[in-house]
């Protein structure tokens, strides 16, 4: 039995996407031992290609890496696309790669998928806005259903999409119903699918949740803290979000800077998280307040045993959540550009659920120390409840995998099993 996933995102910069696949690869192989698995990456799915304008050269070029011919090349080609913009184009792009006019993207993918049981398409970090990336994939699962009949589902996403430009929502509207499983990952999201006229939506709890942090190693983790002190030291974690902060600018502080300035007055060391490029800028807010900076060298794994000896997180790192409180870590959440991060708060039943601004601080930090301060002098409580509750989470995220293979069953009428393959 032959599973396409599309999405594998785990060669992004940031630990959420790097964990997400083999978290939903061990949640599919769980329920369909005996499967193979092929991925179609992330990075396939927004490749630019471009053509020669002239007719000398008319083929399609895949990466333009040398400078000077780069620049050459650039003037005198233009973007080939081969998918769909809007959802009333779906039909004439389908009829386009059925004929073997698709380019080569189009011929790869039918190849993959003529031979698969079932796509299943992860939509973790593409269907909240008009990304490239989630459009050609929603084009991909439309294409695999209607028009080769295969079981398609998308799974563990967060659906963000009646108040963005209106151009993901509509391929939505015209897919998602054909679908054989639409499942998202917070109660919210599946409200958000109903005010679009999307009925068949189910709700299970990110794939991250099905991981086990005691199966992971801790011993570059406990390295790190005997080097930086922190084994005799209480200490707090803080990271940014995909929101720009008021960050260090020479003379300037800036209001993170600030803000760790003020939870560290309580005594506590801070350990400031940093994967994703655009939250480099904690390296310096670290210098700057004489904190620790834990950066991209970590893998996501060593999150857990960070997070677990935390007297509580900070953070806009919608993952960094789900890792802290399956390690019993209470948080403060910060702003995102969707509501992701209220979603993840609702679906932990975290009893603050309204993230902080991160691009306004300078009028909550007082309101910020006093949260910061309950969560501290609770901790015990706070912790046992997230424990408690990540183990719920844990058992229904598992529960993703026995549905798709329901839905292979339905489709195929038989019993199906799925062995991964690299």
């Amino acid at each position: 039995m032959q599973i396409l996933l599309i999405n594998d995102n785990s060669a992004q910069l940031n630990w959420g996407s790097q964990a997400s696949p083999p978290s939903l690869i061990s949640i599919l192989t769980g329920a369909m031992p005996d499967s193979t698995i092929r991925a179609v990456p992330y990075a396939w799915l927004k490749y630019p290609y471009r053509k020669m304008r002239a007719r000398l050269g008319r083929r399609l070029i895949r990466e333009i890496k040398w400078h000077g011919i780069g620049r050459i090349l650039y003037q005198y080609s233009k973007t080939a696309s081969y998918f769909p913009e809007v959802a009333d184009d779906f039909d004439y792009w389908a009829d386009e790669w059925l004929a073997g006019r698709g380019g080569p993207q189009g011929k790869e993918y039918l190849t993959l998928a003529e031979t698969a049981d079932i796509v299943v398409y992860n939509g973790e970090n593409s269907i909240y806005r008009n990304t490239t990336e989630g459009c050609h994939g929603i084009f991909l699962l439309w294409l695999t259903k209607t028009r080769l009949g295969k079981p398609s589902c998308i799974v563990n996403f967060t659906a963000h999409l009646n108040d963005v430009r209106p151009i993901m929502s509509g391929m939505a509207k015209l897919v998602f119903p054909a679908l054989d499983l639409v499942a998202v990952r917070e109660p919210r999201s599946l409200l958000n699918l109903r005010s679009l006229g999307i009925k068949n939506g189910e709700v299970f709890p990110d794939v991250v949740f099905s991981q086990r942090p005691g199966n992971f190693s801790r011993r570059r983790v406990d390295e790190w803290r005997l080097r930086n002190g922190l084994n005799d030291q209480k200490y707090f974690c803080l990271s940014g979000s995909g929101l720009p902060a008021s960050v260090p600018r020479g003379a300037w502080d800036g209001e993170v800077t600030a803000l760790v300035r003020d939870l560290k007055a309580s005594g506590l060391q801070a350990v400031l998280v940093a994967k994703d490029p655009k939250c480099q800028f904690l390296a310096e807010v670290a210098k700057r307040t004489r904190s620790l900076f834990f950066g991209p060298e970590h893998e996501f794994y060593d999150l857990w045993p960070l997070f677990e000896g935390a007297s509580f997180l900070v953070t806009g790192h919608y993952h960094y959540v789900i890792f802290g409180a399956m390690v019993g870590c209470p948080f403060i959440p910060l702003s995102v550009n969707n509501h992701k991060m209220q979603g993840v708060c609702e679906h932990l039943g975290w009893d603050r659920t309204v993230p902080f601004d991160i691009t306004m601080l300078r009028g909550c930090r007082g309101e910020f120390v006093d949260e910061a301060r309950r969560l501290r002098d609770n901790r015990a409580n706070l912790s046992a409840y997230l424990l408690e509750r990540s183990s719920v989470l844990q058992g229904e995220a598992k529960q993703l995998g026995v549905r798709v293979s329901e839905s292979i069953r339905r489709a195929k009428g038989c019993c199906t099993t799925v062995t991964v393959t690299s």
